[in-house]
């Protein structure tokens, strides 16, 4: 299904939560934070702008100063071009250059303002890294859930369909699965069951390492005492494209009980908001990566 394009700017409600045992120790949190997506169109250029507010660690906002710091350099990346095929699929970012200029003077301002000291300088520059090339942030913005159940296209039927997920501190799991899709009246719901595809050494390892297990014991966990799997649910309006609801949920755990993973993820349709969004200059025109260059050539100051 095609998505259409629409107006305003909808207002997203995202559900994260992770509970993980290892051992006997129980850990589990919950993030929650408001998805802002507009649709604009461009020529033959879908794009979407993403706009992020009210971040909340278990119900409130980050207390830890250098959590609050992490979460400050994020919020400097929004608001956040990327443009989309009409299945609603990652192409790119557009002008990545310049959103890149953006960033650095945004975030540069939040240390000016609010931090202080070569560790928070350090944080910022570790940050500015990880985003040096347009590659590098696809991969970064894509290690986190929400883009992850985002751009998982599950909109049509399919026999075999690939799923990546990033499992905190043990590594990246790949499942393989199948599509199924239902209209009921005005709604259109879609179900993806995945099984994990042969699990890396490299996975089993980090888990192992979590749990303090030594190889070639009786205790180490083996391949064959792991299991997974992953459900995605999506439900759409079927009159206008528009996105209702959209769950992710990941299981991994060892048979012996020592090591369970569960992740959900979750982003609820919650109302339009008339607000203007308030984009950099930089993106005021929707500048290609074409238009870029020529602008640079046009300043030598790149100003």
């Amino acid at each position: 299904m095609q998505v259409k394009d629409w107006k305003n700017t909808r207002i997203y409600k995202v559900d994260h939560t992770l509970q993980v045992k290892e051992r006997s120790q129980n850990k589990q949190s919950r993030i929650n934070f408001d998805m802002g997506i507009s649709c604009f169109i461009q020529g033959t250029s879908i794009q979407r702008i993403f706009t992020k507010e009210n971040y909340r660690i278990n119900s409130q906002p980050p207390k830890d100063h250098h959590i609050r710091l992490l979460c400050d350099l994020e919020q400097a990346m929004y608001p956040l071009i990327i443009e989309v095929t009409p299945y609603e699929n990652y192409v790119k970012i557009p002008a990545y250059n310049l959103w890149k200029e953006d960033w650095r003077k945004k975030s540069q301002e939040v240390l000016k303002n609010k931090y202080k000291g070569d560790f928070a300088e350090s944080l910022r520059i570790g940050y500015e890294k990880a985003m040096e090339t347009e590659e590098k942030l696809k991969q970064k913005i894509q290690e986190e859930a929400f883009w992850r159940l985002y751009f998982l296209g599950i909109s049509e039927d399919q026999k075999e369909k690939p799923c990546r997920w990033n499992v905190l501190k043990a590594g990246t799991l790949y499942f393989v699965g199948t599509v199924q899709t239902e209209i009921k009246e005005n709604e259109i719901n879609s179900r993806y069951i995945g099984s994990p595809e042969p699990w890396e050494d490299n996975f089993i390892e980090n888990i192992n390492q979590l749990l303090k297990l030594k190889k070639y014991t009786h205790a180490y966990i083996t391949k064959e005492k792991m299991q997974a799997n992953c459900e995605v649910t999506a439900c759409w309006e079927k009159s206008t494209g528009k996105l209702l609801t959209k769950t992710a949920e990941i299981k991994v755990y060892s048979s012996d009980k020592k090591y369970s993973y569960s992740e959900k993820i979750e982003m609820n349709y919650h109302s339009i908001s008339m607000r203007k969004i308030s984009t950099p200059r930089t993106f005021s025109f929707f500048i290609t990566e074409k238009e870029e260059v020529s602008e640079k050539k046009a300043d030598p100051h790149g100003r």
